[in-house]
Protein backbone atom coordinates (compact mmCIF):
# COMPACT_ATOMS: atom_id res chain seq x y z
CA UNK A 1 0.00 0.00 0.00
CA UNK A 2 1.33 3.42 -0.95
CA UNK A 3 1.94 5.83 1.91
CA UNK A 4 2.19 9.63 1.65
CA UNK A 5 4.82 10.92 4.06
CA UNK A 6 4.99 14.63 3.18
CA UNK A 7 2.07 16.69 1.85
CA UNK A 8 2.60 20.20 0.48
CA UNK A 9 -0.26 22.70 0.66
CA UNK A 10 0.49 25.91 -1.31
CA UNK A 11 -1.40 28.91 0.09
CA UNK A 12 -1.80 32.52 -1.01
CA UNK A 13 -3.86 33.90 1.87
CA UNK A 14 -7.22 33.46 0.16
CA UNK A 15 -10.17 31.38 1.37
CA UNK A 16 -10.10 29.56 -1.97
CA UNK A 17 -6.55 28.37 -1.39
CA UNK A 18 -7.38 27.41 2.19
CA UNK A 19 -10.14 25.10 0.92
CA UNK A 20 -7.34 22.59 0.22
CA UNK A 21 -6.53 22.33 3.94
CA UNK A 22 -9.38 20.08 5.02
CA UNK A 23 -8.73 17.31 2.47
CA UNK A 24 -4.96 17.60 2.97
CA UNK A 25 -5.34 17.20 6.75
CA UNK A 26 -7.72 14.26 6.32
CA UNK A 27 -5.19 12.45 4.13
CA UNK A 28 -2.35 13.39 6.48
CA UNK A 29 -4.18 12.08 9.54
CA UNK A 30 -5.04 8.80 7.81
CA UNK A 31 -1.40 8.28 6.80
CA UNK A 32 0.40 10.01 9.69
CA UNK A 33 2.02 12.31 7.12
CA UNK A 34 3.73 15.65 7.64
CA UNK A 35 1.88 18.66 6.20
CA UNK A 36 3.89 21.61 4.91
CA UNK A 37 2.02 24.91 4.64
CA UNK A 38 3.79 26.81 1.85
CA UNK A 39 3.53 30.42 0.78
CA UNK A 40 5.40 32.46 -1.80
CA UNK A 41 6.09 35.95 -0.44
CA UNK A 42 5.66 38.38 -3.31
CA UNK A 43 6.97 41.87 -2.58
CA UNK A 44 5.96 44.78 -4.74
CA UNK A 45 8.11 45.29 -7.83
CA UNK A 46 10.99 47.72 -7.50
CA UNK A 47 9.93 50.87 -9.32
CA UNK A 48 12.18 53.74 -10.30
CA UNK A 49 10.85 55.76 -7.37
CA UNK A 50 11.52 52.90 -4.93
CA UNK A 51 14.96 52.34 -6.42
CA UNK A 52 15.80 55.85 -5.27
CA UNK A 53 14.71 54.90 -1.73
CA UNK A 54 16.38 51.53 -1.08
CA UNK A 55 15.70 51.61 2.66
CA UNK A 56 11.97 52.05 2.07
CA UNK A 57 11.94 49.26 -0.51
CA UNK A 58 13.88 46.93 1.80
CA UNK A 59 11.41 47.68 4.61
CA UNK A 60 8.49 46.83 2.30
CA UNK A 61 10.14 43.56 1.25
CA UNK A 62 10.87 42.63 4.89
CA UNK A 63 7.24 43.39 5.81
CA UNK A 64 6.05 41.11 2.99
CA UNK A 65 8.14 38.24 4.34
CA UNK A 66 6.95 38.88 7.91
CA UNK A 67 3.34 38.89 6.69
CA UNK A 68 3.83 35.53 4.94
CA UNK A 69 5.39 33.98 8.03
CA UNK A 70 2.77 35.48 10.39
CA UNK A 71 -0.06 34.23 8.16
CA UNK A 72 1.33 30.69 8.12
CA UNK A 73 2.02 30.63 11.86
CA UNK A 74 -1.49 31.89 12.64
CA UNK A 75 -3.05 29.31 10.33
CA UNK A 76 -0.86 26.58 11.80
CA UNK A 77 -2.01 27.46 15.33
CA UNK A 78 -5.67 27.01 14.28
CA UNK A 79 -5.26 23.56 12.75
CA UNK A 80 -6.05 20.42 14.76
CA UNK A 81 -3.01 18.42 13.67
CA UNK A 82 0.46 18.15 15.18
CA UNK A 83 2.67 17.24 12.23
CA UNK A 84 2.61 20.60 10.44
CA UNK A 85 5.53 22.75 9.39
CA UNK A 86 5.59 26.07 7.58
CA UNK A 87 7.74 27.33 4.73
CA UNK A 88 7.73 30.56 2.83
CA UNK A 89 9.98 31.54 -0.02
CA UNK A 90 10.83 34.91 -1.56
CA UNK A 91 9.38 35.31 -5.04
CA UNK A 92 12.55 34.79 -7.06
CA UNK A 93 10.68 32.92 -9.79
CA UNK A 94 7.07 32.22 -10.73
CA UNK A 95 4.82 30.88 -7.97
CA UNK A 96 4.32 27.57 -9.79
CA UNK A 97 8.07 27.11 -10.28
CA UNK A 98 8.74 27.74 -6.59
CA UNK A 99 6.08 25.20 -5.60
CA UNK A 100 7.55 22.63 -8.00
CA UNK A 101 11.11 23.33 -6.84
CA UNK A 102 10.14 22.93 -3.20
CA UNK A 103 8.32 19.67 -3.91
CA UNK A 104 11.29 18.29 -5.85
CA UNK A 105 13.97 19.42 -3.39
CA UNK A 106 12.14 18.30 -0.23
CA UNK A 107 10.76 14.85 -1.01
CA UNK A 108 7.11 15.86 -1.21
CA UNK A 109 4.84 12.87 -1.99
CA UNK A 110 1.60 14.80 -2.56
CA UNK A 111 0.65 18.38 -3.41
CA UNK A 112 -2.88 19.40 -2.38
CA UNK A 113 -4.01 22.78 -3.68
CA UNK A 114 -7.05 24.75 -4.70
CA UNK A 115 -7.78 25.31 -8.37
CA UNK A 116 -8.19 29.03 -7.69
CA UNK A 117 -6.59 31.51 -5.38
CA UNK A 118 -5.99 35.24 -5.52
CA UNK A 119 -5.25 35.22 -9.23
CA UNK A 120 -8.64 36.39 -10.57
CA UNK A 121 -8.06 38.23 -13.85
CA UNK A 122 -4.31 37.69 -13.55
CA UNK A 123 -4.98 34.07 -14.50
CA UNK A 124 -5.69 35.14 -18.06
CA UNK A 125 -2.35 36.93 -18.26
CA UNK A 126 -0.09 34.58 -16.32
CA UNK A 127 -1.84 31.24 -16.66
CA UNK A 128 -3.12 29.09 -13.85
CA UNK A 129 -0.69 28.17 -11.09
CA UNK A 130 -2.64 24.94 -10.53
CA UNK A 131 -2.34 24.00 -14.21
CA UNK A 132 1.40 24.63 -14.19
CA UNK A 133 1.86 22.60 -11.01
CA UNK A 134 -0.23 19.74 -12.41
CA UNK A 135 1.81 19.60 -15.60
CA UNK A 136 5.19 19.73 -13.84
CA UNK A 137 4.70 18.05 -10.48
CA UNK A 138 7.27 15.41 -9.48
CA UNK A 139 4.65 13.71 -7.33
CA UNK A 140 0.93 13.04 -6.99
CA UNK A 141 -1.19 16.19 -7.10
CA UNK A 142 -4.72 16.73 -5.86
CA UNK A 143 -6.45 19.90 -7.04
CA UNK A 144 -9.50 20.92 -5.05
CA UNK A 145 -12.05 22.80 -7.11
CA UNK A 146 -12.49 26.36 -5.85
CA UNK A 147 -16.02 27.10 -4.70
Amino acid sequence: MFQFKKILVPLDGSEFAESALEPALAIAQAMAAEVVLFRVAQPIPRTRALAEMPDVYNDVVAATYREAEDYLQELHAQLPYDRISIQYKPASDTVADLILDYATDNGVDLIVMSSHGHSGLKRWVHGSVAEKVLSGAPCATLVIRGQ
